[in-house]
């Protein structure tokens, strides 16, 4: 049987095009789901998993196993699509079901869901084409789960889960997709606006310029989150300062900038030389971020430019207040963590009378355990607990990791194995894997609790939710 060529198959497939919707836009979900085939089979609809009752769906007849074709006459790519339409008040759904094709008309509020969980939202990942100087990913050892080697490069993960993206792959589809569908705020790796100084950081000197392109989204209402990844006598002096300044450019469209100090492991053979970011280096960092700071706030209100809590600690120098932080908007990126911990914390206080707890552990790392300690001190002083803090040294990364988060179960176990732990050992909820109680090793709490011999609870992230966890009888 001669094999179907390309062309063969795009006309069977505009063939079968339901009514109402662009021949181009269904070409596409139906290439599109040509790269999923394996795991959905033949299925070209947006397949619905579940229908919440009493929903908007339940109530117009949509059912799990429903694949929706369209809404308004437009393909529906992925979940992007879909949760820019629940922005309408008015929906045409081409539905295909057990009886066939049908279009269900809805109407509803503005921003109103329908109450519809899908299969998928996204499908695989857009992988990294770049070959970043400091790539972490390339940076890790052996033998760990596989998920953690993908190098997810995706614009709708960025948009949907606050992933940072090169957009160094992103088509003239994708753009106009991006403006098309509202998808903001996104959250864009800048690392250097000089685009010499970027390609090299990127390790790809086929990179698309960047700024224009982060200025056609800001003119167009696509609110962007930036951070620049300091790597030393690459992209921090003069350079970090134009970067910082040429981002300010294009505010309020680019509402923030983090920068954050190179993460390098023990594990760099063959790899670009880089250099940690010395004490000298982050107080340099830390001397122009605050003249721009000053800067900034004066002409627009708002600093904008943010430090990562590890160059504070790297510099030896205090951390900004509470307040100085604003809106927190670079939480995720190690931004105000400890300032904000440290608030919540005493707002956890002014709400407890008591804890259950006489003697409990804390394991965390060492950029965090001075803080912790202060802590402790306050809560003995309170409430006459005793909080034992053990800061934990990263063998399983090497030394140089010092942050809680990439903290393994292995190393954990090693320096706290024969320790009097007292009641319960608290580990931060930020070294297991999200919804699930896995080191980056893949040890479990269950599996780390029985080694040690102590009920083992993952604090939760939170100050204010920690204090009230040392009040109750289980987290």
């Amino acid at each position: 049987m001669k094999k179907e060529g390309r062309r063969g198959f795009i006309m069977r497939a505009a063939a079968g095009r339901p009514e109402g919707i662009k021949r181009v836009d269904y070409l596409r979900i139906v290439m599109y789901n040509q790269n999923i085939k394996k795991v959905f089979g033949d299925r070209m609809g947006w397949i619905v998993k579940d229908v919440q009752k009493n929903s908007i769906a339940e109530r117009c007849g949509i059912k799990a196993g429903d694949e929706i074709l369209g809404i308004n006459g437009e393909a529906v790519l992925d979940y992007i699509d879909y949760a820019f339409f629940m922005g309408e008040e008015e929906l045409a759904i081409r539905i295909l079901g057990e009886n066939g094709e049908k279009t269900v008309k809805i109407q509803k509020e503005d921003c109103e869901d329908l109450g519809l969980a899908f299969e998928r939202e996204i499908g695989g990942p857009e992988r990294c084409r770049n070959k970043c100087i400091f790539c972490f990913v390339d940076q890790l050892p052996r033998g760990m789960r596989k998920t953690l080697y993908v190098k997810d490069d995706d614009w709708r993960h960025s948009f949907m889960m606050g992933n940072y993206v090169t957009m160094t792959n992103l088509s003239g589809e994708d753009i106009g997709r991006i403006i098309r569908r509202k998808t903001s705020p996104l959250y864009v790796s800048v690392h250097a606006a000089d685009e010499k100084v970027r390609a090299r950081m990127l390790g790809n000197p086929d990179a698309p310029t960047l700024m224009p392109l982060l200025r056609q989204l800001a003119e167009n209402g696509i609110q962007m989150h930036t951070q620049v990844v300091v790597c030393p006598g690459v992209n921090d002096g003069e350079a970090l300062q134009k970067t910082v300044r040429d981002l300010f450019g294009l505010y309020p469209g680019i509402a923030s900038v983090a920068v954050v100090p190179v993460g390098l492991t023990a594990h760099r053979e063959n790899l670009f030389p880089i250099d940690p970011v010395s004490r000298e280096n982050a107080g340099d960092i830390l001397e122009r971020i605050r003249e721009m700071q000053r800067e900034f706030l004066h002409g627009a209100g708002t600093r904008f430019v943010f430090a990562a809590d590890e160059l504070y600690i790297r510099a030896k120098s205090p951390l900004p207040a509470f307040e100085e932080y604003e809106d927190f908007a670079q939480i995720e990126n190690g931004v105000g963590l400890i300032a904000k911990f440290e608030d919540e914390v005493e707002q956890g206080i002014a709400d407890t009378d008591a804890l259950k707890y006489k003697t409990v552990s804390v394991a965390t790392g060492e950029d965090f355990a001075p803080f912790m300690k202060k802590i402790a001190k306050k809560l003995h002083a309170i409430y006459n607990i005793n909080v034992n803090v053990f800061a934990i040294q990263n063998g399983f990364f090497g030394r140089q990791v010092t942050v809680t988060g990439l903290l393994t179960g292995r190393d954990i176990i090693e320096q706290m194995k024969g320790r009097d732990l007292g009641e319960r050992l608290f580990l931060s909820g930020s070294i297991f894997k999200e919804f699930e109680d896995v080191t980056l090793d893949d040890m479990t709490l269950k599996e780390i609790s029985e080694v040690l011999g102590v009920p083992c609870g993952a604090a939760p992230s939170g100050g204010y939710e920690w204090i009230r966890a040392l009040a109750k009888e289980q987290l």
